[in-house]
């Protein structure tokens, strides 16, 4: 395991608020190092970890279905803590790019993988999204169709797959296959109207479905007119007779169980609970 950084004078805070340019300047670059000495001390850590799961891998890993260092339950709430305990005048859209490229560079550190994403007729807000969530190391693979996303990522254990739920079609059939991937996040990690990455989307990959992340369970239905469904499902999808829903109600899922029968009720995969801001 690697040392941990020594503390240097950048990582001592002033006694007093600077008042002249040369002084603020000065604090600027004391905080810059200060920066960039935590950024390296936790890759430090990161290399504790990937010596640690090396000889004690997770109990719950799944050997026939395994994918990238990518968590995205404890994604989602380190995102949450971040925004909730924001404040001052930086804004919240650098805030949360930053840690974005932050997890996303140091998940790709312990085990490399590349991101697939669809087109779905926006090329260039997909591309900023893609961006956004998991920064310019991970490499980036555009794709015009969802299809293509999830032949893509097929059975790999190194990739993700973001499709976008403005997708057309009912791409999500595909999922119901047993060997197919899961769902196994939503993005964006918070919902805002003024998100400049907002526009939703699943990722999917080659994964066991996470029980940390059964808050919201995502399942495949077979049914004519939404405006039935129980009360608590969030639709995500509609073409024709099929839905894609989420939900973080068992008893509505009960419930559409019982409505539908199980046969029409397959479980796809799971995402972290929605925050909405």
């Amino acid at each position: 395991m690697q040392d941990r950084p020594v503390q240097t004078q950048a990582d001592k805070h002033p006694t007093t608020r600077p008042t002249t340019l040369l002084e603020v300047r000065e604090e600027i670059d004391r905080i810059d190092a200060a920066m960039h000495a935590l950024l390296i001390e936790r890759s430090a850590v990161i290399s504790d970890l990937i010596a640690i799961k090396k000889v004690q891998p997770p109990a719950d890993d799944d050997p026939t279905r395994r994918t990238s260092a990518f968590r995205p339950a404890r994604e989602a709430s380190m995102m949450r803590d971040i925004i909730e305990r924001h404040s001052g005048s930086l804004p919240l859209d650098t805030v949360e790019s930053i840690w974005r490229v932050i997890i996303s560079t140091f998940t790709y550190v312990q085990a490399p993988y590349d991101v697939i994403y669809a087109r779905a007729g926006d090329d260039l807000a997909m591309r900023d999204s893609a961006r956004f969530h998991f920064g310019y190391t991970v490499p980036l693979t555009v794709v015009d169709e969802p299809s293509e996303v999830l032949s893509g990522v097929g059975t790999r254990g190194d990739a993700l797959g973001v499709v976008p739920l403005a997708s057309r079609g009912a791409w999500w059939r595909a999922l119901e296959a047993p060997d197919a991937p899961n769902v196994i996040a939503r993005l964006p990690f918070v919902e805002r109207p003024d998100h400049p990455a907002g526009m939703p989307c699943l990722v999917v990959a080659n994964a066991p479905i996470d029980r940390e992340v059964m808050a919201a369970t995502v399942a495949s239905i077979v049914l004519d007119d939404v405006g039935t469904l129980p009360a608590g499902l969030d639709v995500l999808a509609h073409s024709g007779e099929r839905t894609l829903v989420s939900t973080q109600d068992s008893e509505a899922l009960e419930a559409l169980t019982d409505l539908l029968g199980r046969e029409k009720v397959l479980i796809v995969g799971s995402h972290a609970p929605v925050f909405r801001l």
